[in-house]
């Protein structure tokens, strides 16, 4: 590879085809899934945050719309069926070198218990005054706006 200028920026060029390489971020879902004002967290089994909490989520694969990819995510991780909601936060971060965008979704158990399954340790109902270590500050983010909803609807 060699860094070519292109469209006023130094991006990787293959010398022998002129392909380009564009870093791409990677898209990550997380489902926020409430009940009787409370929060459905799982506890990761993985790195990164493994031990620490989070909403259920990860990576959209290629193919899949994100909020197809929240719905499995649920399923793998909790063991429940979803139905999306309103898209509550887009948020950007930088993990490593590899750029991530975290959608958030509402989301509405549709059938299942919950229970532990691949990537989580256990998981958790909470109220907003009782939340766990959270793996990442964007979660927080989420959980935060979650609870100040709670409150201007008086449901804590």
């Amino acid at each position: 590879m060699e860094l070519r200028l292109i469209a006023n920026r130094q991006l990787p060029v293959c010398p022998d085809c002129d392909t380009i390489f564009f870093r791409n971020p990677k898209l990550v879902v997380v489902a926020l899934i409430e009940e009787q004002g409370r929060v459905l967290l799982v506890k990761r089994d993985i790195e990164p945050g493994r031990g620490l909490w989070g909403l259920p989520g990860g990576y959209v694969d290629w193919d899949e719309h994100p909020e197809h990819a929240m719905a499995r995510e649920c399923e793998e991780e909790c063991g429940v069926q979803v139905e999306a909601g309103p898209l509550l936060s887009v948020q950007h971060v930088m993990l490593g070198t590899e750029g991530i965008v975290i959608l958030a979704y509402r989301a509405t158990r549709t059938a299942g218990e919950p229970r532990a399954q691949d990537e989580v340790q256990q998981i958790g109902w909470f109220d907003p005054a009782s939340l766990p270590p959270l793996a990442f500050s964007t979660h927080r983010k989420v959980l935060q706006a979650w609870a100040k909803e709670l409150l201007t609807r008086g449901a804590v």
